[in-house]
């Protein structure tokens, strides 16, 4: 996806992928502070998930997504006021950071949906759902490639990033939620543990 993501900024003029480039450094740093959401539900869900406790396997899914989503607003604040106020600590060029401060609002929406997105894949994880994840990232990043085609700005950019995890999120969230998956089945009281599902 990264590649995509240049490739189109690349195409957008040399200032553009400056714009890019300090937009993405930014994401990547804040980004890193949704991973011990993803690290909780890969130690906490996996022995409640072998032993079929659904309050719990509920309880702690619910509390993870939650946190998940506090935290992920909280952290895209600050992303966003760094690309809006702090964006000359990065590049001296007036130019660049027009771009970043113009692309501030997408950036606070890829960021918090990331962290969101990070604590979901922790928790399918630790369900170890690989085929779906493998999938669904397989189907959420033909359609990014595809939407990148009609990105005109690095913003637009930064938002085909929030679609392709904002769809993947849903579907994690939506699976777990209707049953479907190890987890799922954990929450809902169903059935034992089955090494990986589709």
């Amino acid at each position: 996806g990264f590649y995509e993501h240049a490739k189109k900024a690349m195409s957008l003029g040399v200032e553009a992928l400056a714009g890019y480039q300090l937009c993405m450094n930014l994401m990547l740093f804040f980004i890193l502070f949704g991973e011990p959401l993803s690290q909780l539900g890969q130690t906490k869900l996996p022995a409640i998930i072998d032993a079929n406790d659904s309050a719990q396997a509920k309880a702690t899914f619910k509390s993870i997504i939650t946190l998940s989503t506090f935290a992920a607003f909280g952290v895209a604040a600050v992303a966003y006021l760094t690309a809006t106020f702090g964006s000359g600590m990065f590049s001296s060029a007036a130019g660049v950071q027009a771009i970043a401060r113009s692309a501030a609002p997408a950036l606070l929406l890829a960021v918090a949906q990331t962290i969101v997105g990070i604590a979901a894949d922790g928790c399918l994880m630790a369900s170890r759902d690989f085929g779906f994840m493998l999938y669904t990232g397989i189907g959420t990043f033909l359609l990014q490639t595809k939407l990148l085609q009609y990105c005109n700005s690095v913003g637009d950019i930064l938002m085909t990033f929030t679609v392709r995890l904002g769809m993947y999120s849903v579907l994690a969230v939506g699976r777990t939620a209707f049953g479907y998956g190890n987890l799922g089945r954990a929450i809902h009281g169903k059935s034992k543990l089955v090494s990986s599902t589709p």
